[in-house]
């Protein structure tokens, strides 16, 4: 049990930092975004950035990944069409940015649960998880006078939390564990 231990404490280590990383740039993320958008092509930058990862994310994926079922391929398909679109729809290249975070951080507590918890357990856990903290992330921005409340971004974060739980579980079906 010691070494089950240990991966626990890292799995949960990593996504705490992850939270922490997120909240901690709360307030500085703002000046330093309205710098970049006076002094370079920040909206277009971020696009660029944002693109650019998801598909060599995802490149990187379907390469190691080498799917047995046409349907995951489909749903991968699928779920990059939904990232694209949000990047698309979304106004602010720092929604955008959370956009990816809340993914990211739907795999960290979902990898740490899944040490406890079955699968059916697992999904929704930290979609909820993953929720609050969103909820919460909006309601610490409520404090420092350069950021505000936003119901939209509380449904933003749980949004990217579900894509990211879902690309989780295109995985998990192939029965690629290490996701």
């Amino acid at each position: 049990m010691p070494f089950l231990n240990s991966i626990k404490r890292k799995y949960w280590g990593q996504a705490v930092l992850w939270v922490a990383l997120i909240y901690a740039t709360l307030y500085p993320v703002r000046p330093l975004c309205e710098f970049l958008k006076r002094t370079t092509p920040f909206a277009l930058l971020t696009n660029v950035l944002l693109v650019t990862l998801l598909a060599g994310m995802t490149a990187a994926v379907v390469r190691a990944a080498k799917f047995k079922k046409f349907s995951s391929y489909f749903l991968m398909l699928l779920t990059v069409m939904v990232y694209l679109y949000g990047l698309n729809s979304l106004d602010f290249p720092e929604e955008k940015i959370h956009f990816f975070e809340y993914g990211v951080l739907a795999y960290l507590v979902f990898r740490a649960l899944r040490i406890d918890f079955s699968e059916g357990v697992s999904y929704p856990a930290a979609f909820a998880v993953c929720s609050l903290l969103g909820w919460v992330d909006e309601g610490i921005q409520e404090i420092p006078p350069n950021r505000y409340y936003q119901l939209s971004d509380v449904v933003l974060n749980s949004v990217s939390s579900a894509l990211g739980l879902f690309l989780i579980y295109v995985f998990r079906r192939e029965r690629l564990k290490s996701f």
